[in-house]
């Protein structure tokens, strides 16, 4: 897009890792550690705590493979489940045996969004945003305002599974651009010139999304298509695009809590897992 400098951020020591498909108890790991279970339950008037309590089996394995596997010395968790009422006390058993800790951001909901305007600092910026894209709703934040969550319809924004046709015109991905590029422009305010954008989908060197619920796969002018949509020709500036799961690998950085490890675990859980491992040293 002209005016704007748009660069794949790829932050050091940090790796992301494909965790949603992770078997666990005969099923992937999304179908029981996700917000479409929560949602699930909640209709079906499960109550609060015990909702937290569901998700114990499915959280307590994937911990134990995932921590011998990767050889970490602690994990950190983000993420809108970890928001749920009972779920420290169902965390504490879940971990209870495993040979690290396990830490919950602080601000489990917008500690990426939160990263994502450090990640902007060196920029310089008069007006920085970052908005974290999620496959349930957007967090955004800048300076000096209160973050914000615009929510997914998904009358107008279907999930679209692996295996699920995509239409033929391309509506879906028109309709996400639509969705992100709106809650873009609605929180800004003045056009930014510095934008910290989190996909929540694989991302290679040339920004050409995978596979996620939007069903944007492939759709190699997706960033510069949502900046067009939001500003057209306004701004200028640069827009730094990066993995959901990174951008919670770099939330995971600025944690005092860390310092004294090395190799970390990160995991944000939402609709479904991500994940990303942190080098610290």
């Amino acid at each position: 897009m002209r005016d704007w400098d748009v660069r794949r951020q790829v932050p050091p020591g940090v790796a992301p890792l494909e965790v949603w498909n992770l078997p666990v108890l005969g099923h992937e790991l999304w179908e029981l550690l996700g917000s479409p279970r929560v949602e699930e339950d909640q209709r079906a008037g499960v109550s609060g705590a015990a909702l937290a309590g569901r998700l114990r089996p499915a959280l307590a394995e994937a911990l134990t493979v995932l921590v011998q596997r990767h050889a970490v010395d602690a994990v950190w968790l983000s993420g809108g489940l970890v928001c749920l009422e009972g779920f420290g006390g169902m965390l504490a058993e879940a971990s209870a045996t495993l040979p690290c800790p396990v830490y919950v951001a602080e601000d489990p909901l917008f500690a990426p969004a939160q990263a994502g305007l450090r990640l902007l600092e060196p920029l310089h910026a008069a007006r920085p945003v970052a908005l974290d894209v999620g496959q349930t709703g957007i967090k955004c934040m800048r300076p000096s305002a209160a973050p914000r969550v615009f929510e997914r319809d998904t009358t107008l924004l279907p999930r679209y599974f692996i295996g699920m046709a995509r239409p033929d015109d391309g509506r879906q991905v028109k309709a996400a651009v639509a969705f992100i590029s709106s809650a873009l422009r609605a929180f800004s305010g003045p056009a930014p010139d510095a934008l910290c954008l989190a996909l929540p989908c694989p991302l290679d060197a040339l920004l050409m999304p995978g596979g996620c619920t939007y069903g944007w796969e492939g759709h190699a002018p997706l960033v510069t298509d949502i900046l067009q949509a939001a500003m057209g020709n306004e701004g200028r500036g640069t827009a730094l695009v990066l993995n959901d799961a990174e951008l919670a690998a770099e939330a995971a950085r600025g944690d005092a809590r860390l310092a004294r490890h090395s190799r970390v675990l990160c995991l944000t859980l939402g609709f479904g897992p991500g994940g990303a491992l942190l080098e610290l040293r």
